[in-house]
């Protein structure tokens, strides 16, 4: 029997739970990285979904000023109630609109406190825009007007 040096012994490398061989590996196993491509494309496809309901968003938030926009600049095309009467609907480029005015008496009531002598003849105006060729409106802004006469 021949005596080898203790330095020169190969001694089995082992693992944590007793004298079983411990493996080398390099790289992700195929399973990992199945498992990493998974993941990725869910963050991805949330990612995507994200963004998308983002500029939709974006396209719905100007949609609502440029109709919000027409309905100011009708009202401040009118001083009275009968001119929007007289012109109860129109169209400017994709956007329709329509006014409805409900005449009413409105009691005013002075700086002091006191109400006015007379109540005033004016009408609730509501303008309803939307796309042009129907549909749900996008915007409905009310205001008051005053009548130039009583109705």
């Amino acid at each position: 029997m021949s005596m080898l040096p203790l330095s020169s012994r190969q001694t089995p490398k082992t693992g944590s739970r007793g004298g079983a061989p411990r493996r080398r590996g390099f790289g992700f196993a195929l399973l990992e990285a199945l498992v990493a491509m998974a993941i990725a494309s869910v963050a991805l496809a949330a990612l995507y979904r994200s963004v998308g309901q983002g500029s939709k968003n974006v396209g719905d938030v100007e949609a609502r000023v440029e109709a919000t926009l027409l309905a100011r600049s009708v009202l401040a095309g009118a001083t009275y109630a009968e001119d929007l009467a007289q012109s109860a609907s129109g169209q400017s480029g994709a956007w329709h609109w329509m006014v409805r005015t409900a005449p009413e008496q409105v009691q005013i009531t002075e700086e002091s406190g006191r109400s006015a002598p007379s109540p005033v003849s004016a009408a609730r105006v509501t303008i309803e825009v939307s796309r042009a060729g129907g549909g749900v409106p996008v915007a409905s802004w009310t205001t008051w007007k005053p009548w130039r006469s009583a109705p």
